[in-house]
């Protein structure tokens, strides 16, 4: 008797939604890692301001985004889980914040500093390795979401558009 295996689908939705609750696990960890180790944001635009107060009104900590930010994500995941033009707008914004977010932890001074072997910390080399392949994961399971929600529903095709005069 031959069983076929059921075709397994994509449920990149599903993928994003989760990827993105990790990425603010992983923010919320890095936030307590930045301020107990008071490590605020050091790219190119630096505010001088301690990690806590950098994290509530500037520019995030070394290992997570601001405040503000992580507010956004969370509103883009409750839309995302909505059907039809409000999840779309949460499913592209999460992808979005995806590319946002992986430059700019890219540019962040601590990643390359984190990975040198003289001066390798485990837990904050774990966070910066999230802070980058989580977003990663972001633009992957938002841009295929997007393209089978674009397939399931094609915009502006109607009965009348494909006639012929």
């Amino acid at each position: 008797m031959h069983m076929s295996r059921p075709k397994t689908k994509l449920n990149a939705e599903m993928g994003l939604v989760v990827t993105s609750i990790l990425y603010l696990v992983n923010a919320g960890v890095g936030t307590v890692l930045a301020v107990k180790e008071n490590l605020p944001s050091m790219t190119f635009i630096t505010s001088g301001k301690p990690a806590l107060e950098d994290f509530l009104t500037g520019n995030g900590t070394a290992l997570s985004p601001p405040l503000y930010l992580c507010l956004i994500v969370v509103l883009l995941l409750i839309l995302a889980c909505l059907p039809k033009r409000l999840g779309m707008i949460g499913v592209v914004g999460l992808t979005i914040l995806g590319v946002l977010f992986l430059p700019a932890i890219l540019v962040e001074r601590l990643t390359s500093q984190v990975l040198h072997l003289l001066t390798f910390d485990l837990p904050v080399a774990l966070v910066q390795l999230a802070d980058i392949v989580l977003p990663l994961l972001m633009i992957a399971f938002g841009g295929v979401e997007i393209v089978q929600r674009r397939q399931a529903h094609p915009q502006g095709s109607s009965i009348g558009d494909n006639q012929s005069p």
